[in-house]
């Protein structure tokens, strides 16, 4: 018989070794609670199907012939892949296993998400994490395009069609280099800040949008000096005297000495943002997905 035409199953292929590993065909019976006779008979269909006896009986119980020592290898193994794989499809339904595609905004990953993503990821060694840094429009669109699983982005934006829920808020700050006529204030209007250059970050980005919007109620527009793609970038041209921006207090505090700025507290009642974990729908989200939201929205106190 041709090797294309072998059908095995894994009953018949658990019965054979349990009846190698027991000796006997009613003790393995009686092991895997099947009749006698169903196993004599699932045995003898195999031997005959494979064309070659399998097991060889004496006095003292059952053994098996090379054929089935050799089947009883191939069986071990096959058996023991499909246990690996119950276990993973297993770990996929509950989600302890899976991959989730997170994007992200560069304030949220700077400041708490770090930590709280090496403690999900101990709790959950077989869950993969993909990050894609953007900005909040771009985010919002991943989401909606399933290009992105979950989204932390600002609360600023309208996210429309997304199930949004509050992750954490950061304060914005202005950032001037340590000799602007600006860096003795402890506090500056926006109206006073609007007078000045600004390096700014991407078009579209959440603080982009907010300081934009603030200048449009003073009846201004933004002098935009240029655009950088991140807040290492911005740190750079600020204190290059390139103009002032605005920036989370949380990000810049701690590179205040290193980068030669000066923070001082923007005197506006929207200078507290709110970042927001978006989904498309949290009922249909894969297990994994839902633990990983929920340890955010935990970890938000929300």
């Amino acid at each position: 018989m041709s090797p294309t035409n072998l059908r095995f199953d894994l009953l018949t292929l658990q019965l054979f070794v349990a009846v190698v590993e027991e000796q006997s065909i009613a003790q393995a019976a009686e092991k895997k609670h099947i009749a006698v006779s169903a196993v004599s008979r699932r045995i003898s269909d195999l031997e005959a199907m494979l064309q070659v006896d399998l097991l060889h009986r004496h006095q003292k119980g059952i053994e098996p012939t090379p054929a089935g020592y050799a089947l009883l290898e191939h069986a071990r193994i096959i058996l023991g892949n499909v246990a690996q794989l119950e276990a993973d499809l297993l770990g996929h339904r509950q989600g302890t296993r899976g991959h989730i595609r997170l994007f992200v905004n560069t304030s949220a990953t700077l400041e708490s998400l770090a930590g709280e993503l090496s403690r999900f990821l101990i709790a959950n060694p077989f869950i993969q994490i993909e990050i894609e840094e953007s900005i909040s429009p771009d985010i919002i669109r991943a989401i909606a395009e399933n290009r992105a699983d979950i989204g932390i982005f600002g609360g600023n934006i309208h996210a429309p069609g997304l199930a949004v829920f509050p992750y954490r808020e950061d304060n914005l700050v202005a950032i001037v280099p340590v000799s602007h006529p600006l860096a003795a204030r402890n506090s500056v209007a926006f109206a006073d800040l609007v007078e000045c250059e600004f390096v700014s970050l991407e078009k579209g980005s959440s603080i982009d949008t907010l300081c934009v919007r603030a200048a449009a109620e003073l009846g201004r527009q933004l002098r935009l000096r240029i655009r950088v793609g991140g807040f290492d970038a911005m740190f750079r041209l600020v204190g290059a005297r390139m103009g002032v921006g605005v920036v989370p207090l949380e990000i810049v505090e701690p590179r205040l000495v290193e980068t030669g700025l000066v923070a001082i507290r923007l005197d506006e009642p929207w200078i507290r943002r709110p970042l927001v974990l978006g989904v498309r729908d949290p009922a249909s989200l894969p297990p994994a997905t839902r633990l990983l939201l929920d340890h955010l929205r935990q970890g938000a106190g929300g």
